[in-house]
């Protein structure tokens, strides 16, 4: 009995729902219009705030890129400023090697030069005394030049002379 009472409500309802159609159909379709405009208006609103969102970070990265290109062309010019001074400094460099090469030559020449008029010199020859060397030795410690007996080395083809 229970299932008759549904089937006669049900054929009850099914006739009112065609009767009405022309009105219900209209009305369906557009709460199903405002519901799907109701979504599109939530999705923008979180589409706006996930853009504004970018928009900052976009602006914020920007700046870091600005910042780095400047203290990247601040490095830039420090290396180019070293590189202009490493360079100066290899010039002076190479100018002081050549002068110490250029004064070692002339030392050598000139110490060739002296060898070669002691040669002749008799008085480069003879020894000198024992005395003497002791009293310029006292002297110059005395002056403040520090003694250093092993710089003079005694040539074994020479004597010492009394004579001197």
């Amino acid at each position: 009995m229970l299932w008759l009472t549904l089937l006669v409500k049900s054929k009850a309802i099914y006739t009112k729902l065609r009767n009405n159609a022309h009105v219900i159909i209209p009305c369906l379709f557009i709460l199903l219009v405002c519901i799907a405009l109701w979504g599109l208006n939530t999705s923008n609103h979180q589409l706006t705030a996930t853009n504004e969102r970018l928009e900052r970070l976009s602006d914020s990265k920007d700046a870091q890129i600005n910042e780095l290109q400047d203290k990247n062309d601040d490095l830039a010019d420090g290396v180019q400023k070293l590189t202009a001074a490493i360079q100066k400094q290899n010039v002076i460099m190479s100018d002081v090697l050549q002068q110490r090469a250029d004064a070692d030559q002339y030392n050598k020449a000139l110490q060739s030069e002296i060898k070669t008029y002691l040669l002749s010199d008799q008085c480069a020859k003879s020894a000198v005394n024992r005395d003497a060397v002791d009293r310029l030795r006292q002297a110059a410690e005395a002056n403040g030049v520090p003694g250093n007996h092993s710089a003079v080395s005694a040539d074994p083809g020479r004597a010492d002379s009394a004579n001197h």
